[in-house]
């Protein structure tokens, strides 16, 4: 008797076991989701995007690596977002809104960031969102002749289908691009941003051989893209004047500029003009090397004063500049301009031409830096004086504090406006400063409109 009970049940555990493995899976499989850990997860439950293939979290970045199949076409990612019922998704306003579904265009931009806080405001959390595929990118290159400059190069690149993110995984910068001479073995990369814009690469003379190159980009986690029979030509150089913060010069100082790519065989110049010099004065430059040209020696028969610089390559413009020519250092105007105040980090190499009632910078040497919470005299700033055949008069200044954030440092500009009753016509412009030191016209008379 006892052996039939034993049997009985051995009989109904095997019939419950088959009926298990034979059930049909019940509704859709789920999209593939990610859980945090317990300090991330106290913010958000999970993520999931539709049609993902794989998402994993990376809980020292907070960043969610999405995984996209060779078949997913959306042009904008549906990213969901499972939150506690405390918290709530910030917008681009900063207010906590209900949403909880995100459209990201994912494609080729930098990875989806967003925040998380708190509905009492007490706690808040952010998290990226990364975004890639596997296999081959679809990737065109629209052309294989290739113009290079001091601003990089511009790879001429049409992207089909298979990008993700811009870099698509925390674990590396962006896409790696490479150029290999199989000839000489010469390879040179670098990590691509900006994949539109124009790239650097090192030693980018010695692509200018007759030698066909390849071009190869390396995407995370996919295979790399590979052209053939890639040329570099030399493009109409760049020129920047250094070193960039020297205005005063003294007649024993070099003036240099660097950029390029500059050749031997160029033919470089530099010319000094401004309204008040009869004829420019030219002067050859010469070649340091690829990146750099020179004039070792200032002109001698040029009066002290301020000039607009012209650089040139066989008479063909490269890019303009301006100097203060001296014995000593002195004050001087170094820039005037309307417009950004961010324009106080370049030299306005254009005429200066306003309209009545129009507001301006002057930026005026030597500079006074201090910190961001320096109380600047505007007394030590200089007033501008207008002067025409008829007509003088004196702008006084209103203080303006430029705070350089990189540099943390803050400097005074001198801000000004033209008189409406002022006359039309061409105005020198000097500036008086508090010792009644009035210094050299600047290089570009004033015309009043």
């Amino acid at each position: 008797m006892k052996k039939s009970i034993y049997f009985i049940f051995l009989l109904l555990a095997l019939i419950s076991g088959c009926k298990k493995e034979e059930d049909p899976e019940v509704g859709p499989k789920p999209e593939p989701q990610a859980e945090n850990p317990t300090k991330a997860g106290e913010f958000l439950k999970a993520l999931t995007v539709t049609g993902a293939q794989q998402i994993t979290f990376d809980s020292t970045s907070n960043s969610y690596m999405v995984s996209l199949p060779d078949t997913y076409s959306e042009q904008q990612a549906e990213v969901k977002l499972s939150l506690h019922s405390n918290i709530g998704l910030v917008n681009q306003n900063g207010e906590i809104t209900k949403d909880s579904i995100i459209r990201f265009a994912y494609q080729g931009v930098a990875p989806l960031t967003f925040e998380l806080h708190e509905k009492s405001n007490r706690g808040k959390f952010f998290f990226n969102v990364y975004f890639n595929f596997s296999g081959k990118p679809n990737i065109t290159l629209l052309s294989k002749e290739l113009p290079i400059n001091a601003q990089g190069i511009n790879f001429p690149l049409r992207f089909e289908a298979k990008m993700g993110s811009i870099p698509s995984s925390p674990n590396q910068a962006g896409p790696i691009l490479r150029v290999t001479n199989p000839k000489t073995g010469f390879s040179t990369e670098t990590v691509v941003y900006d994949i539109g814009g124009r790239i650097g690469l090192q030693k980018t003379e010695t692509l200018l051989t007759s030698d066909p190159h390849r071009l190869e980009i390396l995407f995370f986690n996919q295979e790399p893209v590979v052209f053939e029979g890639i040329k570099f030509t030399r493009d109409t150089p760049i020129v920047t004047f250094w070193p960039a913060y020297k205005y005063q010069h003294t007649r024993k100082d070099t003036i240099a500029a660097t950029g390029g790519i500059f050749i031997p065989e160029g033919k470089y110049t530099v010319t000094f003009s401004s309204d008040f010099l009869e004829q420019p004065v030219t002067a050859a430059m010469r070649v340091n090397d690829h990146s750099k040209i020179s004039l070792d020696k200032i002109p001698a028969n040029l009066e002290e004063g301020v000039y607009l610089l012209s650089f040139y390559e066989n008479n063909k413009l490269l890019g303009k500049n301006s100097v203060y020519v001296g014995n000593f250092e002195t004050n001087c105007l170094e820039t005037i301009w309307k417009g950004s105040i961010e324009k106080t980090h370049e030299r306005n190499t254009l005429p200066l031409s306003f309209n009545r009632g129009d507001e301006f910078y002057t930026k005026s040497q030597p500079l006074d830096y201090g910190s961001g919470n320096t109380n600047f005299d505007v007394n030590r700033l200089p007033r501008l004086r207008l002067k025409s055949a008829g007509k003088t008069v004196d702008l006084a200044p209103e203080l303006v504090v430029y705070y350089w954030g990189i540099a943390g440092v803050s400097y005074p500009l001198g801000k000004y406006k033209i008189p409406a009753d002022l006359p039309v016509g061409k105005y020198t412009v000097t500036g008086v400063y508090t010792n009644r030191y009035e210094s050299k016209p600047y290089w570009s008379k004033l015309e009043v409109k």
